[in-house]
């Protein structure tokens, strides 16, 4: 009973994976067009991130918003589909575009999230550091830094035959531990995000756990527990909310960009009205101005488990 309870549930979740290879097929050159259409609308993109979800809203700190302002593209691509009926379609890479500004001399940062699945059975988002050239100062206060150079220090260990262990007697991961348990979670930069790595799942433990799948659903049916809890985050991880914010964007404000940038121009519009009608003295019997408030922000997307 339980055994074909299990299937159902997986053959469910395969259907749902090949729906979004299949959507995200059809509808990307129709996202570019748009992004193409976009260039001639002045502050597209800073006005949609005023209008960002609470996932990426609650993370951006007054001091990140002049930069956010000079953004002039985002894009969102699953670089593992292969085609509509091959690839892994939860695999994102975000792209930012950015115009001359005072803060980082890239034009592009660019950021990848690889799907995968611990030999525990954990699944989700893991990703390596991006840098970002800083021209004067860095908003993330040095911790972007310090952990893309702890993942070079990582790299170079692993070249020399080094284990995981000697990571940890570094100077490089006493450092970032450190600065870590000194930065209150909620004072992080949201530029913090390309320094997000997640838990330590290679691809080939990946794509090994993700070939014993059959053998740990029959597991299941023998009364076996799996672990699927997550593990807890690195001491070194510098933005553990790094999944949550890149599923947002592109699950939620890239898909529905158009949407939360005709909110806003509605909501703005209405303002207008408002004070036009505040200023000429007349008032209105019915109070559904006021009440209207905001326009309506756009539906949440379904969010595809992880």
């Amino acid at each position: 009973m339980y055994d074909a309870l299990a299937r159902i549930e997986e053959q469910l979740a395969d259907i749902e994976l090949q729906y979004l290879r299949r959507t995200y097929t059809a509808t990307r050159p129709k996202f570019l067009e748009r992004a193409a259409a976009i260039q001639s609308i002045p502050d597209f993109w800073s006005t949609v991130i005023d209008e960002a979800p609470a996932e990426i809203d609650h993370r951006i700190q007054p001091r990140d918003v002049s930069a956010l302002n000079c953004l002039t593209g985002i894009d969102v691509e699953r670089f593992e589909v292969q085609d509509a009926e091959h690839g892994e379609p939860r695999s994102v890479k975000l792209t930012f575009t950015f115009k001359p500004n005072e803060w980082f001399a890239d034009e592009k940062i660019e950021k990848r999230f690889y799907w995968r699945m611990s030999k525990h059975g954990w699944s989700g988002l893991v990703s390596e550091p991006a840098s970002i050239g800083w021209k004067h100062r860095d908003l993330t206060e040095g911790l972007l830094d310090m952990a893309v150079k702890l993942w070079k220090k990582e790299q170079e260990l692993d070249s020399n035959g080094r284990s995981r262990d000697d990571v940890k007697t570094t100077a490089e991961y006493k450092a970032l531990v450190e600065k870590v348990e000194g930065t209150p979670q909620d004072a992080i930069s949201i530029f913090a995000l390309f320094g997000f790595r997640g838990h330590h799942i290679s691809a080939k433990e990946s794509e090994r756990a993700l070939g014993r799948k059959k053998a740990m659903v029959d597991n299941v049916e023998r009364g076996e527990e799996l672990d699927k809890g997550s593990p807890p985050m690195p001491d070194t991880e510098i933005y553990p909310h790094g999944e949550e914010v890149a599923v947002a964007f592109s699950e939620d404000l890239y898909p529905s960009a158009t949407q939360y940038f005709t909110a806003a121009k509605e909501r703005d519009a209405k303002d207008s009205d408002e004070e036009l009608v505040g200023d000429s003295g007349v008032s209105e019997e019915n109070d559904d101005v006021h009440d209207r408030g905001h326009a309506e922000r756009p539906n949440k997307k379904v969010k595809i488990s992880l």
